[in-house]
């Protein structure tokens, strides 16, 4: 999982959220009403799959995509429509996820704060594929990590086939001594290790693993 600038709200969300919201609150909130059955979120999906490169900002994998809210519409109905709350996320992801909402939350993909980055939450066993939480957590945020991981079921056994096949796919193109690349290498170095390749941080743990220290440039 890594950190998403999400980009600036689209145009027409502000009227759509203000027409819609207060159906959401005055249900959840009040319990007022019937539950609201409208669903204009969809109508931003390109929007978010072009901010997320079409990658599930949980998994990391190329996906259609769905409209995720982060922060559940029953616990948290005035952000039913806040564009600061939807995540692009795989059917399975949004589906694990679904209402949950554990004490502290989950580890968001689009953190305002540098220091609550996903990428501070998790290191990549690359030999196995799984993820697990950083050892140099805090009990808090490891069990913070740890949850994500567990009720998002990041490490089933189709995500860690995808894993090790995308290492040793990346792998065997790439030499196992980092000095002396050659542009052609650099340029495949450059294509798995960019945020708009799917698990680009499984590929960036592996050259640090492997003593690869080149930067990559941040996709646009």
């Amino acid at each position: 999982m890594h950190w998403v600038e999400r980009g600036p709200e689209p145009e027409g969300l502000e009227e759509i959220r203000a027409r819609n919201t207060p159906r959401w609150v005055q249900y959840y909130t009040n319990g007022i009403g019937s539950r609201p059955t409208d669903s204009q979120w969809r109508q931003f999906h390109s929007d978010l799959e072009h901010s997320f490169r079409g990658l599930c900002a949980y998994c990391e994998e190329t996906t259609k995509g769905e409209v995720d809210h982060f922060r559940p519409k029953s616990q948290f109905p005035s952000l039913v429509y806040s564009w600061s709350n939807w995540l692009f996320a795989c059917h399975e992801c949004n589906h694990r996820k679904s209402g949950n909402w554990p004490v502290g939350g989950y580890v968001d993909p689009c953190a305002i704060s540098s220091s609550d980055r996903p990428e501070l939450y998790f290191v990549f066993d690359t030999l196995t594929g799984f993820i697990l939480p950083n050892r140099s957590l805090s009990p808090h945020r490891r069990q913070k990590a740890q949850t994500t991981i567990d009720d998002l079921r990041l490490n089933d056994l189709h995500h860690l086939k995808n894993r090790v096949e995308w290492i040793e796919l990346f792998s065997a193109a790439i030499p196992a001594d980092p000095d002396g690349l050659s542009d052609r290498t650099r340029e495949i170095l450059v294509h798995f290790a960019s945020r708009e390749t799917q698990l680009s941080s499984l590929i960036l743990t592996w050259l640090s693993d492997h003593g690869y220290s080149m930067e990559i440039p941040e996709s646009e």
